[in-house]
């Protein structure tokens, strides 16, 4: 054997090509690139996350300023105060600790429990129970049971035993007095109720359709036709109740839900569990699917229509989902969707782009027949630098504001310009939701007339500029 290896030395030796190992170097340079790339798109996510923690923790930081130098706040709405203030600082904790989305979850909560008791301090006759933080679609509310219907609109107040229905393309956000965020579903109707006797407990008794809860430092109340539930603090939960059969489904993705029936019967239910109730019969707590992760494209992905005319959307599977449900909307609140499907079994989906606009979308699992939680929404943009002609569009985009709400040196201004549009406010970029709407805090410190400038910038470059005439009043 020895012999053998000398005569023929190559024998034993696998040889490999100059192509293939210029091959693997390229696959190798391929992979590295990728993972710079997931780096470096990491990295400015957070970027931008904390740029905008850090803008609305500025407004917050200005509201409480504002009302801290309130006498008719310390005397009527501490507890409200003081929840905000508590949101507040588990934003700056979270900022500390880098965690950039969760202290803007904090800082928005804060923020709209402020602005809330800052609308409530204009009203002369006092303070509602709730108000609308955003509408979408057809949302009527009326005052009591003999008053009329009226339309919903954003900052408008509700008081104890006033009725709220949204029709089929009607969704909104509803804010209470203790923080507890209320997002209603279309076909739904629900009253407005006061906490229960002895307690400070918010609390509306829902006849039909599905409202979603996020609830603060204190428990939210939903009595239905044939159950109560009894979401506990910082949870969020789901309840709905068939029109017909009066079917009702209690569900919680963080926190915990007790439910009561008519019957006597109770039930616990735990993070990502379910109840359904029939008649006066409890079922046993189910598991709930869980919240798939989107992963294509990336969060604020903009597109060229010029140069892309498709779109593959993706997320990863869900274990044992049998199905996805998939919305692809202009609004956050997602009605009047562009893509409502329901009955996805794939984990991609590729979209035709037919026109320009910012678009939201979000994937639900199903396991069983039951319906798991949305997945945080992500969006993308589509816009095009020439008109449908050929030329270059040199059309000034829509911009119309609402009316701009005063509170001394603080100023409330909201409006809607063009989907995709940039909006700027006193030269600093405001946030928009997919449909063109935005809403921005201003604080100004001179004393006197002054002018806010809104300024909206399309994809093509032209410009839309509003300046409203305010008088500043520092306490």
């Amino acid at each position: 054997m020895a012999s053998e290896k000398a005569k023929n030395p190559r024998k034993y030796w696998y040889s490999v090509s100059v192509d293939t190992l210029r091959g693997m170097g390229f696959l190798a340079l391929v992979v590295a690139a990728l993972a710079l790339g997931w780096l470096g798109y990491r990295s400015w996510e957070a970027k931008s996350l904390e740029r905008e923690a850090v803008q609305v923790m500025d407004e917050v930081q200005g509201l409480l300023q504002r009302l801290q130098g309130e006498a008719r706040t310390a005397s009527g709405y501490r507890t409200e105060l003081s929840a905000a203030s508590r949101s507040f600082q588990e934003a700056q904790v979270s900022l500390s600790q880098n965690d950039y989305r969760k202290a803007l979850d904090g800082a928005r909560r804060s923020r709209n429990v402020l602005l809330s008791i800052l609308d409530a301090l204009q009203l002369p006759e006092g303070a509602g129970q709730a108000q609308f933080i955003s509408v979408q679609g057809e949302v009527l509310y009326r005052r009591g049971d003999g008053g009329d219907w009226k339309e919903a609109r954003s900052r408008a107040t509700l008081r104890s035993g006033d009725y709220v229905r949204t029709a089929e393309n009607g969704s909104a956000e509803i804010m209470f007095r203790d923080g507890t965020l209320y997002t209603i579903r279309p076909n739904t109707q629900f009253i407005v109720s006061a906490g229960q006797a002895g307690g400070g407990d918010q609390s509306i008794e829902m006849e039909y359709g599905w409202v979603d809860m996020d609830t603060a430092q204190n428990t939210s109340n939903v009595k239905t036709p044939n159950a109560v539930a009894r979401v506990r603090e910082d949870s969020e939960a789901f309840v709905s109740v068939d029109k017909g059969s009066s079917e009702g489904r209690f569900g919680t993705t963080r926190g915990t839900v007790e439910v009561a029936s008519s019957g006597g019967l109770t039930r616990a239910v735990q993070p990502m569990q379910q109840v359904v109730q029939t008649g006066d019969l409890l079922s046993e707590p189910s598991p709930l699917p869980g919240r798939p992760e989107l992963l294509e494209p990336a969060d604020n992905a903009s597109l060229d229509l010029e140069q892309v005319r498709e779109l593959v959307l993706g997320w990863e599977a869900v274990p044992g989902a049998g199905r996805y449900a998939l919305q692809v909307s202009r609004n956050h609140l997602f009605v009047d969707n562009v893509i409502d499907a329901t009955n996805r079994t794939k984990t991609r989906a590729t979209l035709g782009l037919r026109g320009e606009g910012t678009f939201q979308w979000r994937v639900a699992a199903f396991k069983d027949g039951m319906q798991g939680p949305w997945s945080a929404p992500r969006k993308f943009r589509v816009a095009s630098f020439r008109s449908g002609t050929g030329e270059k569009d040199v059309t000034p985009p829509e911009l119309d504001l609402a009316d701009v709400k005063s509170y001394g040196s603080i100023f409330i201004v909201g409006g809607r310009s063009e989907p995709g549009a940039r909006i700027e406010i006193n030269g600093e970029q405001v946030k928009t939701e997919a449909d063109g709407s935005f809403t921005k805090t201003v604080q100004l410190s001179k004393d006197g007339w002054s002018f806010i400038e809104i300024r909206a910038r399309d994809a093509s470059g032209n410009e839309t500029l509003r300046r409203h005439r305010v008088f500043v009043e520092n306490p």
